[in-house]
């Protein structure tokens, strides 16, 4: 098998909110040519990133960089454009450079905890976003965006802490409103959660999530009377928003059951118009087809209700075996695994292509597939394996460290070294990341590198005997060649 492995952090749930746009921000201001043409760069930049041009905008991000290295506010703006692209590594790598040269660089902060949270490491996005909250303590940002990720991880009492406290700094702020309200609709609390909306829609009346939460919450209580308005503001609002839709057609139909004949045939076709747009997005979503069945039977259409139910009754079968299966394949790799630290290999794989018959999907197969690999000394099998849980998962710690064992071995150290390095930038507490960096350092006789390794691994696995002997057998020769 191969050796030493940090813990990895768990990933929880998707990520509610992402980088949707560039930040517009200001490099220092000077007048030589290559200041002038550092500024050239950036507008082209800023141009590119606004049509969506994210890797256009990167290059010339970094062709202005290179004229003006010491400019965090460049740098930030790269980190923001790499984010945008999906390239969540590179961002991590351009803020923390930002904030090398800069410390207190709030969109650098704010740019490095969402690229955190994007690869799911949410250890590091709270440390990230507390230190800023006490660097900026007048600046709601911080407390908003530390708010918003407590919602998503569930803990509404310390969501609902810090979303107040932003507020207060900037009681204009609609959006951290918006926040505030949807952590005491989860708590369960909507007496506060529709005060909140309330203050939203007194500042801003076309504001189509607070109508959408108010909607929720009166459907939510059978207040259709209420819901219903809400829900079609919401949605004429946000014509294209899949959720907005689904909720006005779920009231409709409730509102439909209780009308007047006349009306109520009225109500269900509505519900029907609204409703089948949806079937483009999410053709085989269960909730959405046992809705539309609804509304048509509603509607008078017998016959399209009669097979849509149908298309419903199927789908939500489909989703109770994807289910199963997807237990059944960790179940499958956790048998796996424990065969393999047995060294019986031949029952492991065995049990592995049983999970990956079962959810090939399952990116921790492919993962568990390349250490078997590895350990058989087929070095070209276990990096196709690696490939594979990588295609699935690009940000996962164990999957990138094992990638740059195979690399290491293959003599590939360029590439292993890489690999390294995206492994601590996802997740920097990997010390056995940093060992293997040392271990490729100390073979190009780069003692200084080397040592600083180390003495990160050590640091972060202060008992392990062979990072302290490592460190040892460096100390005193670092600037030596």
């Amino acid at each position: 098998m191969i050796p030493r492995r940090g813990a990895l952090f768990l990933a929880l749930l998707a990520i509610l909110f992402t980088v949707t746009h560039l930040p517009l921000l200001r490099a220092a201001q000077v007048s030589s040519p290559s200041s002038q043409n550092a500024q050239s760069l950036a507008r082209e930049a800023r141009a590119a990133a606004a049509s969506g041009l994210w890797d256009d905008a990167a290059q010339k991000y970094r062709e202005a960089i290179r004229l003006l290295p010491r400019d965090p506010a460049l740098r930030a703006e790269l980190g923001a454009a790499l984010a945008s692209s999906g390239r969540l590594t590179e961002a991590i790598a351009a803020y923390e450079e930002a904030l090398g040269i800069s410390p207190r660089n709030l969109p650098a902060e704010l740019g490095l905890a969402q690229a955190y949270r994007g690869v799911h490491n949410y250890e590091q996005t709270r440390r990230v976003l507390e230190n800023a909250c006490k660097k900026h303590p007048k600046s709601a940002a911080p407390l908003a965006a530390l708010g918003d990720l407590e919602v998503e991880l569930q803990t509404y009492d310390a969501a609902i802490a810090h979303l107040r406290s932003a507020v207060a700094v900037d009681p204009a702020g609609t959006k951290t409103r918006n926040f505030l309200a949807a952590a005491y609709k989860a708590k369960g609390d909507d007496e506060n959660a529709l005060a909140q909306l309330a203050k939203v829609l007194a500042r801003d009346p076309q504001n189509a999530l607070a109508h959408f939460q108010r909607a929720e919450i009166y459907s939510a209580h059978n207040e259709d009377s209420k819901a219903l308005p809400e829900a079609e503001t919401a949605s004429s609002l946000q014509p294209q928003n899949p959720s907005a839709r689904a909720l006005l057609g779920k009231v409709l139909l409730r509102v439909a059951e209780s009308a007047p004949p006349a009306d109520a045939a009225a109500q269900c076709k509505k519900a029907v118009a609204t409703l089948e747009p949806l079937l483009q997005l999410k053709a085989k979503d269960s909730e959405t087809l046992f809705l539309l069945s609804r509304a048509y039977r509603c509607a008078g259409q017998e016959e399209q209700a009669r097979k849509t139910l149908a298309d419903f009754e199927a789908a939500s079968q489909n989703d109770r075996t994807t289910k199963a299966n997807q237990l059944q394949a960790e179940h499958l790799v956790e048998q796996a695994n424990d065969l393999a630290l047995k060294n019986d290999l031949r029952g492991a794989l065995g049990l592995l292509e049983q999970a990956a018959a079962k959810d090939p999907s399952y990116g921790p197969i492919y993962s568990l597939y390349a250490k078997l690999y590895f350990s058989a000394g087929d070095l070209e099998k276990a990096s196709e394996a690696i490939s594979k849980a990588l295609a699935l998962n690009p940000y996962m710690p164990d999957f990138l460290y094992v990638q740059g064992k195979i690399f290491e071995k293959q003599g590939r150290l360029d590439e292993a070294l890489t690999s390294f390095e995206r492994t601590v930038l996802v997740n920097p507490k990997e010390s056995d990341a940093y060992f293997e960096m040392g271990v490729i350092y100390q073979q190009r006789t780069d003692r200084a590198r080397a040592l600083a390794a180390y003495k990160k691994a050590a640091e972060l696995s202060p008992g392990d005997e062979d990072y302290r002997r490592a460190v040892a057998s460096l100390s005193g020769g670092a600037s030596k060649p």
